[in-house]
């Protein structure tokens, strides 16, 4: 996984979805700050795109919007913030490729890659791209679903974007306790034994 600050993110073909916390895309955010005593509600949109070249993954996967996007607002939720925009953009690996040479310099595809942009609680604001391509060969590697290999990395760029890191051994076992809390909201069990890439 990579988390870099960006100022032109990357640009796609792609079909788009927006969802704010009340299903109305065109509302505007109502940020307040959660609430100890009770679950935090969110008004996190979250925009949604699917890469045209990998539009079958959905209907071969069976996998919906609505859970990549519960899957990024239980991961800002989870942090603690209630209302802002993020990006996820659901591509192949030849184009998270070419992302990661040009951000990052990186000459090769990855699972994901986060653009930061604000993490100011109770206020997100930041983009992601995950490979669909990569979550599949990673779920047949370590014996998991690829469905759940590719909310992972959704969760993981969240995760990132609201400030978490995993660069040191310290770093990596609160990034995967966040990862493994957000999943089991989620109904999803168990993290594959490889963990997005640092």
């Amino acid at each position: 996984m990579s988390n870099i600050p960006a100022s032109n993110p990357p640009e796609n073909s792609a079909t788009e979805t927006s969802t704010d916390g009340s299903g109305d895309s065109s509302a505007e955010s109502d940020c307040r700050p959660p609430h100890a005593a009770d679950h935090p509600t969110t008004s996190v949109t979250i925009d949604l795109v699917w890469d045209e070249s990998v539009e079958p993954w959905k209907s071969k996967l069976g996998l919906t919007d609505d859970r990549i996007v519960d899957a990024a607002r239980a991961a800002a939720v989870h942090l603690g913030f209630t209302c802002g925009q993020l990006g996820v953009r659901v591509t192949d690996d030849a184009t998270i490729h070419v992302i990661n040479r040009e951000h990052l310099n990186h000459d090769y595809p990855t699972d994901v890659i986060s653009f930061p942009y604000s993490d100011d609680a109770p206020h997100l604001e930041g983009e992601l791209v995950v490979s669909i391509e990569t979550a599949n060969e990673n779920a047949l590697q370590y014996e998991t679903e690829t469905v759940s290999e590719l909310l992972l990395y959704v969760i993981h760029g969240v995760l990132h974007i609201g400030g978490l890191d995993d660069q040191s051994d310290e770093q990596r076992d609160v990034m995967r306790a966040a990862e493994r809390t957000v999943m089991g909201v989620l109904g999803l069990n168990g993290i594959s034994s490889g963990a997005p890439q640092a």
